[in-house]
């Protein structure tokens, strides 16, 4: 019986260890600049800030020398042109929603500003639009793209042609290590 009991805890201890160390989020590099996932806390016009203090929402986002590479507009939701929410935004993470679905503003001639796409607090998918409605720019967040790291974008003319297509910009340090 004692020996059951000992080995059930060394197999509950085994496991918790092993869970604390494949944990990556929220880790800091050798210089202490944040690396890698962290939980980025936003209020209700989307704007990353800079703690929890007044979130409401939060997403993942992925750090490289303090850098977050998630940028999306930095709040896209105002008085004059509040984020209009997915009806199933009810994902949590601790006592936030997790971003989950569409978020979507509008100019004031009722054409859509921007539509963040996100799927269980990651971005995926990130559109700016004209007033006239045309879509201005789209920020691709994929494995193809270089995900996390790199983000695919595709900038239009408002004619509706491409303009450019590029990558995002990545910080330039030799102690980044690719993963």
């Amino acid at each position: 019986m004692k020996t059951n009991f000992i080995l059930i805890l060394f197999i509950l201890f085994s496991a918790a260890t092993t869970f604390s160390q494949a944990d990556t989020l929220n880790q800091f590099d050798s210089n202490g600049k944040k690396k890698g996932w962290w939980i980025a806390y936003l209020d209700e016009d989307l704007k990353v800030l800079n703690d929890s203090v007044g979130a409401t929402l939060c997403m993942y986002n992925y750090y490289i020398n303090d850098i977050y590479l998630y940028r999306f507009g930095e709040g896209n939701g105002s008085k004059k042109s509040p984020v209009i929410f997915p009806e199933n935004n009810t994902l949590k993470w601790a006592k936030y929603r997790l971003l989950n679905g569409k978020y979507v503003t509008k100019y004031k001639n009722g054409n859509t500003r921007y539509v963040l796409t996100a799927s269980e607090g990651f971005m995926t998918n990130f559109k700016h639009y004209y007033p006239t409605g045309q879509l201005k720019f789209e920020i691709i967040i994929s494995n193809d793209c270089g995900a996390p790291q790199q983000h695919c974008l595709v900038e239009y003319n408002k004619d509706g042609s491409i303009k450019r297509e590029s990558r995002t910009w990545l910080p330039k340090d030799d102690t980044i290590i690719r993963e």
